[in-house]
């Protein structure tokens, strides 16, 4: 298997003076001189990290940068003095001066050319009256050969020197491109490790709200049987409070039925029916019933002259006759 080898990346910028087009508004307009070459203050070679003394750039190289403008889904902006970088920061917009729409050009000896300019809003007016005259191309390059890989942003500038970017090293990690496949293997790595990370957090997640789950149900458990034997308890006191009032009932009655067969409200012959009537029955019958006369003499020691027995004084009340009318049918017989 061949050895892989790692490429580190930066971003810097470069700028150029603004060259009149037709009607002196350019279409076109030259972003980096062909390599090797360097900043007057001495970049690539002062900067922190890089290893390169010069930027490197041929038309080889420019092809692959050609290509990835090409690749893009979005068109180049270029926006006023970087503030596309700088927005993060100050919280200022980051409107557009214009657009390039991922046309680039190499032009042997002369460098990266950016071709069919669309200008926006005043800008070409700003642009004729020289309120802004240079433009300077943000790219990334290797820190270790100085290649140049991307154009990332272009703006329009009055300070041409520029070079410490605030936002430059953020967007160099937002924008960095894996030039080989160990640096993509890095990357899925750290995706991998992320996942990884967040499985093991959802594990204990799901294993403390299983935990939570039994805890609940033991509970739940608990309350059901406590429920239950209180239910248990409620019915026996149900039930012994509908005995206990069954009996009273029942004590009642044989009072109610006793006192009746002793006041002559009932005839002995009516026991059996009186006691197969609930109480509330056998209080309405006996509250709308009188002792028998007869029976009231009986208990007084007198029979009334007719030699009748109590069941045939009972047997005279159902039938309607009188005791006398009775005994004289009696007679005949």
């Amino acid at each position: 298997m061949p050895q892989k080898t790692t490429t580190k990346t930066s971003i810097a910028s470069l700028a150029f003076e603004l060259l009149p087009g037709d009607g002196g508004i350019p279409v076109e307009a030259h972003l980096l001189p062909p390599g090797p070459f360097r900043a007057l203050d001495g970049r690539p070679g002062t900067m922190e990290g890089v290893h390169c003394q010069d930027w490197q750039l041929d038309a080889a190289i420019a092809a692959r940068v050609i290509a990835r403008a090409a690749a893009q889904k979005t068109d180049i902006l270029i926006d006023f003095e970087h503030q596309s970088l700088r927005s993060a920061e100050n919280g200022k917009r980051a409107e557009a001066a214009g657009w390039i729409p991922r046309s680039i050009e190499w032009r042997e000896g002369k460098g990266l050319y950016a071709l069919n300019i669309s200008w926006v809003g005043d800008t070409p007016d700003l642009i004729a009256q020289k309120k802004y005259r240079y433009i300077s191309a943000v790219f990334m390059f290797d820190l270790i050969t100085g290649e140049v890989l991307e154009i990332i942003s272009v703006a329009l500038t009055n300070t041409p020197a520029l070079d410490g970017l605030d936002a430059l090293a953020d967007l160099a990690r937002k924008h960095s491109v894996f030039s080989t496949e160990e640096e993509a293997d890095m990357a899925d790595e750290k995706q991998v490790a992320a996942l990884t990370s967040e499985r093991d957090g959802l594990k204990t997640q799901v294993v403390s709200l299983t935990a939570e789950r039994d805890g609940l149900k033991t509970q739940l458990a608990t309350l059901t049987a406590e429920r239950d034997a209180q239910k248990t308890k409620l019915d026996a006191l149900e039930k012994e409070k509908a005995d206990a009032a069954l009996a009273s009932e029942k004590a009642k009655h044989t009072d109610l039925l006793t006192a009746a067969l002793n006041d002559g409200r009932l005839t002995p012959a009516q026991k059996a029916w009186a006691e197969k009537q609930s109480l509330a029955d056998l209080t309405e019958y006996l509250e709308a019933t009188n002792p028998l006369a007869v029976l009231k003499k009986q208990t007084d020691g007198k029979d009334g002259g007719n030699g009748l027995t109590q069941e045939e004084l009972e047997m005279c009340k159902r039938m309607g006759v009188t005791p006398e009318d009775f005994a004289k049918a009696k007679g005949k017989c």
